[in-house]
C-alpha cells in the first residue's frame, strides 16, 4: 500500500493535509482525545471506510453477475492485448498473432539450466586444447611445475620415490638387479623401522630426513631391491659405505645386536 494511504495508530501523529481530528464515529474509532481521526475529503472515518470497503468487496466477489462481468472485462483485455506474460524475468506482453516470440520463449523453457559465460569460455578452451595439445602443455607447465615443488615439501612417500630413481638408474649402468619402487612401499618400509635410523636407531626429523640404505652396496654387486633397502641417518651412511653390514656395525658404539637381527630379518 502506498505511504500516503497507510493509517496513523492511535495516539501517532498523522499529516494534516490527509486526515483530520473530528467527532466519534458509529464504531466508535478513537485516535486521541476522544476525538475520531477523519479524512480532510469527504469528512469519513478511516477506519470505518476500511471495514465497509472490505465489506462490499467481499459481497461483489460473491456476486454473479459481478463476476461475469468482470470475466468479460478480463477477456476484452486479452483480445486486445494478449495474455500478460508469466515469465520470471519481467517479459513484456506477447500478442497473439506473435508466433516467434512464443516459439523463443517454449524453447527457452524446454533448454533448462543455461550455461553460464564462464561455462561457454571453459567449453571453448577445452575444444581449443583437444585440437592444440601444445598450447594445453604449454599453460599448464607452470602449475604442474608448481604443484610438483608443493607435493615433494608435503609428501613423503612422493619425496621417497624421486630420491630413490637416482639409484634406480646407478644399480642399472653397473648391471646389477634393480627396479623402481614406489613410494609407498618406501614408507612402509620405514614405518618397520618406526621412521629411525636402522642402525643407531637415531629418531628422523624433518631437517635431517633418513636416507635411503643398501645393506648390500651397490658397488659390490647389491640390488636396488625393496629387500636390499633400510632408513639410515646421514652419520650412519656416510660411515658405513663399502663395508660389510655386520663387521661394520659390531665396530660402532652404538652396536645393539636385536638392531642386527632384525635388519637379518627384514633384508633377506
Amino acid at each position: 500500500m502506498p505511504k500516503a494511504y497507510e493509517l496513523p495508530a492511535p495516539g501517532e501523529p498523522f499529516d494534516p493535509e490527509l486526515f483530520t481530528l473530528g467527532t466519534p464515529c458509529k464504531r466508535n474509532h478513537i485516535h486521541a482525545n476522544g476525538l475520531t481521526l477523519r479524512k480532510v475529503k469527504g469528512r469519513q472515518c478511516v477506519q470505518c471506510d476500511r471495514i465497509d470497503s472490505a465489506e462490499r468487496q467481499r459481497k461483489l466477489r460473491q456476486d454473479p453477475e459481478f463476476r461475469r462481468k468482470q470475466a468479460e472485462a478480463v477477456a476484452a483485455k486479452r483480445r486486445q492485448f494478449g495474455r500478460p506474460s508469466r515469465s520470471k524475468h519481467g517479459l513484456p506482453y506477447m500478442p497473439l498473432g506473435d508466433t516467434e516470440t512464443r516459439s523463443m520463449r517454449k524453447a527457452i523453457r524446454c533448454a533448462g539450466r543455461l550455461p553460464s559465460a564462464a561455462d561457454l569460455v571453459a567449453q571453448q578452451q577445452t575444444q581449443h586444447w583437444l585440437v592444440n595439445a601444445t598450447d594445453r602443455r604449454h599453460c599448464h607447465a607452470p602449475w604442474t611445475k608448481q604443484l610438483a615443488q608443493y607435493r615433494y615439501l608435503v609428501d613423503q612417500a612422493y619425496r621417497l620415490y624421486h630420491r630413490q630413481k637416482s639409484k634406480h638408474y646407478k644399480a642399472l649402468r653397473r648391471g646389477n638387479a634393480s627396479e623402481l619402487i614406489s613410494g609407498q612401499s618406501l614408507l612402509q618400509r620405514w614405518k618397520q623401522f618406526d621412521h629411525c635410523c636402522a642402525y643407531c636407531g637415531a629418531a628422523e626429523h624433518r631437517s635431517a630426513e633418513l636416507e635411503i640404505e643398501h645393506v648390500v652396496p651397490i658397488s659390490k654387486g647389491g640390488p636396488h631391491l625393496l629387500s636390499n633397502i633400510v632408513p639410515a641417518c646421514t652419520s650412519c651412511n656416510s660411515s658405513k659405505r663399502r663395508q660389510e653390514l655386520e663387521t661394520w656395525m659390531r665396530q660402532q658404539p652404538f652396536f645393539d645386536q636385536g638392531r642386527l637381527d632384525r635388519i637379518k630379518l627384514l633384508c633377506q
